[in-house]
């Protein structure tokens, strides 16, 4: 076998190691009580406008701090701590969809594949449901190829 050939398999070893991990990590995050709560919501998005408090849930401590929301254009951005200071960073759109995984249901889609953000982020995609007045839950996605769509994990907002 020649070096090319012994870097594609290496290649095709990496890329499959990477969809085995991303299916584990989804089946986790899609049997448990964060599901569960999740599908309970509802996307109503009439409300959103203003700041709102974000936690990673499961993650100790993040510089993501939430979120501000525009309801009068459906945009919003990230409040992300950098050293002492609160910047707002990564634009998205929002709006309503039937949801990535949860085919059946509607979500509010938070879209940040948005001029001028980092080219990662047009992987990553974010839904959310009020789950109580003023209270939202989302799952955080990452899609690389169209239909192939992981879970990564859950955030709450809550003003």
């Amino acid at each position: 076998m020649n070096i090319l050939g012994i870097f594609l398999v290496i290649i095709i070893c990496i890329l499959g190691a990477l969809y085995i991990a991303g299916a584990v990590r989804t089946y986790k995050m899609e049997h448990g009580a964060m599901q569960e709560q999740f599908i309970k919501g509802k996307a109503q998005g009439s409300s959103l406008d203003g700041d709102y408090i974000g936690e990673a849930v499961g993650l100790k401590e993040t510089s993501w701090k939430g979120k501000t929301l525009s309801h009068a254009d459906k945009t919003g951005i990230n409040r992300i701590m950098e050293g002492s200071e609160l910047v707002k960073k990564y634009p998205f759109k929002f709006f309503v969809r039937k949801g990535l995984r949860d085919k059946k249901m509607d979500v509010i889609v938070l879209d940040s594949n948005q001029p001028g953000n980092s080219w990662w982020l047009k992987y990553i995609v974010d839904e959310m449901v009020e789950v109580s007045a003023e209270k939202y839950l989302g799952k955080v996605h990452v899609q690389v190829i169209p239909g192939i769509v992981f879970t990564l994990g859950y955030f709450t907002l809550s003003k």
